[in-house]
C-alpha cells in the first residue's frame, strides 16, 4: 500500500500567466486583423502572401506559449521575457500596419471613378449694384452665352427678360456697360473672362451658384495589366478643388505602357491643337475644349487622333501636384533652359528642386519659351517622370506612405476599379519592374480660327503637323506591339 502511495504523485498543474494570456489574446487578435485587410486589399503576390501567413501563425504558436505558461526553468524564463519584447514590438508593428491598411482601404473606396461631372453656372452682376440675392432680379434683364444648358435658365426660377448672346467679349460688355443687369456664365467662361481682364472679379460679383450634374457612361476598353500593353490617358484640368468640375484639360499625354518590356512612352499634345472634337459636327476645336464636354468627349476626341485605344485614365488638377509633391519632398527636375517663376527660385539650366507650388508652375510656364506650349509640354513630362521616380525608388513610398494617400484622397480620378488597381500592385511588388521612359510631342503651326465652343471668335489655334502625328501613331504600336523603341 505504502508502495503504492509513493508511485502514485500528484499530476504537475499547467501554471498559467494572467498578463501573458492577455498579451497572446491582443497579438492573436492583431494577427488576425492583419491578415484580414491584406486579403482584402489582395495587393501581396500570392508566393509572398502564403508565406506571410506561414510565417505569422509560426510566430503566433510560438510566442502564445511562451506568454501563457509560467516557467520555473531559467532558460525558459529568459525566453518568456524575449516573447513580451517580441511580442509588444510586433503589436506595435501590426498596428501601423493596419493604420497604413485602412487608409490604403479607405483611398481605394474613395478613388474618384467620375459617374457624374459637375458644370458650375453663375448669376453674376455688377460689384456696386444693390442686388444682395436672385430674387432682387424679379423683372430685371439677364444675358446668357448661346450654348448655355437650357436645364440652367429654367432652375432660375425668375420672371427675367432675357437675351442671348453669341459672342462672349460682347455678353460680358452688356453687364459692364449697363445694358442689363445680369449675365448668367459657366465656370469656363467666368475663368476666361479673368485671363483675359485682371480687373473682372473686381467688378463683378456672384448672386447665386447653380450646380449642373450630368451621368456619364463608363467607355474603358479593359485589358489584363499584369501583361498586356495599354494606354493611359493623363489629363491635367486647370481648376483647384474638386476633381469632378467641368474644366480645360490643358494637359493631355498618353502614357503608353508596355509591362513585357518595361517601357513607358508619353506622347504630349498640345492644348491648342486643332482637331474635330468627337461627335461635335461644325467648326474643329481646340483640344483644351474638349473637357467642357466631358471626359468621354477628351478620350474619344484623342482616340480620333491617334486611332488607338485608350484603356484607362487618370485626371488631376492643380491641387493634386501641390498636394502630391508637397508630400514627397519635392521633385528632381531637369531644365534646358533658364526661367524665371513667380514666386519661387530662378530655374536654372539642370536639375532642379521644386515644391509642390514650384512643380506646378514649372509645368505650366509657356509665355518664356520661343516654342511656347510645346515646351511646357516637355517640362510637363519631366514632372511626370519625376514624381514616378520619386515615388518608386528609395524609401519616399514607404516612408511618407500615409502621407502621399492623404495627398491623393479625393483629388484624383481613374476610370481603373479597385480590382485592377491592386492587381497591378500585386504584379508590380512581385516583378519589382524598372520603368524606362521615352517622351515624343506632336507639333504644328501656330494661327487663329473659329472654333466649336466659340463659333463668332477667332482664337489662337495650333494647326496640326500630320507628320509629327504619323511619327506618334508608329511608336506608340511599336510599344504596343512589344517592340523597344529608341
Amino acid at each position: 500500500m505504502e508502495n503504492k502511495r509513493k508511485n502514485s504523485s500528484p499530476k504537475k498543474k499547467i501554471k498559467l500567466s494572467i498578463i501573458g494570456v492577455l498579451l497572446s489574446l491582443l497579438f492573436t487578435g492583431m494577427n488576425i486583423s492583419l491578415v484580414v485587410l491584406l486579403n482584402t486589399l489582395n495587393i501581396i503576390p500570392d508566393k509572398y502572401y502564403k508565406l506571410l501567413i506561414i510565417c505569422l501563425i509560426l510566430i503566433n504558436i510560438i510566442l502564445n506559449f511562451f506568454l501563457s505558461l509560467k516557467f520555473k526553468n531559467k532558460v525558459l524564463k529568459v525566453f518568456k521575457v524575449l516573447s513580451y519584447i517580441f511580442s509588444i514590438i510586433l503589436i506595435i508593428l501590426f498596428t501601423i500596419g493596419i493604420i497604413y491598411l485602412n487608409k490604403t482601404m479607405n483611398l481605394f473606396d474613395n478613388i474618384s471613378i467620375i459617374k457624374e461631372e459637375v458644370t458650375n453656372y453663375y448669376l453674376i452682376v455688377l460689384n456696386d449694384s444693390n442686388y444682395q440675392e436672385a430674387s432682387d432680379l424679379y423683372g430685371k434683364t439677364m444675358a446668357y452665352f448661346e450654348l448655355t444648358d437650357k436645364e440652367v435658365i429654367n432652375r432660375i426660377k425668375l420672371d427675367l427678360t432675357y437675351s442671348e448672346e453669341k459672342d462672349l467679349l460682347t455678353l460680358k460688355n452688356k453687364l459692364l456697360n449697363k445694358e442689363v443687369e445680369s449675365i448668367l456664365i459657366s465656370d469656363i467662361i467666368k475663368n476666361r473672362y479673368e485671363e483675359d481682364d485682371e480687373t473682372f472679379n473686381q467688378n463683378t460679383r456672384i448672386l447665386k451658384t447653380i450646380f449642373i450634374k450630368k451621368e456619364i457612361e463608363d467607355i474603358t476598353k479593359r485589358v489584363s495589366i499584369k501583361n498586356t500593353p495599354y494606354n493611359i490617358l493623363i489629363s491635367g484640368i486647370d481648376t483647384f478643388g474638386d476633381i469632378n468640375n467641368a474644366a480645360r484639360n490643358d494637359v493631355n499625354i498618353v502614357a503608353t505602357v508596355n509591362p513585357n518590356t518595361n517601357e513607358i512612352l508619353l506622347t504630349s499634345i498640345p492644348r491648342d491643337y486643332y482637331v474635330q472634337l468627337h461627335d461635335k459636327p461644325g467648326y474643329k476645336d481646340k483640344l483644351t475644349h474638349a473637357s467642357y464636354y466631358g471626359i468621354n468627349t477628351a478620350i474619344k476626341t484623342i482616340e480620333d487622333i491617334f486611332d488607338i485605344d485608350i484603356n484607362y485614365y487618370i485626371k488631376v488638377n492643380f491641387t493634386t501636384v501641390i498636394d502630391l509633391v508637397n508630400k514627397i519632398g519635392g521633385i528632381e527636375v531637369y531644365a534646358d533652359q533658364a526661367v524665371s517663376l513667380y514666386g519661387c527660385p530662378r530655374i536654372k539650366v539642370g536639375i532642379n528642386k521644386l515644391n509642390g507650388a514650384c512643380a506646378l508652375a514649372f509645368s505650366r510656364e509657356r509665355y518664356s519659351y520661343s516654342d511656347g506650349d510645346r515646351h511646357r509640354g516637355r517640362n510637363q513630362q519631366e514632372v511626370i517622370q519625376a514624381i514616378f521616380k520619386k515615388l518608386s525608388s528609395g524609401t519616399t513610398i514607404f516612408t511618407q506612405y500615409t502621407d502621399i494617400l492623404d495627398a491623393l484622397e479625393g483629388k484624383f480620378a481613374t476610370n481603373m476599379d479597385m480590382n485592377e488597381i491592386t492587381n497591378f500592385l500585386k504584379y508590380e511588388f512581385s516583378e519589382l519592374n524598372d520603368y524606362t521612359f521615352k517622351s515624343i510631342q506632336v507639333d504644328g503651326t501656330g494661327s487663329m480660327g473659329k472654333t466649336y465652343s466659340y463659333p463668332n471668335q477667332d482664337l489662337w489655334i495650333m494647326i496640326p503637323d500630320q507628320k509629327t502625328i504619323d511619327n506618334a501613331k508608329i511608336q506608340i504600336n511599336k510599344v504596343l506591339n512589344n517592340e523597344s523603341i529608341k
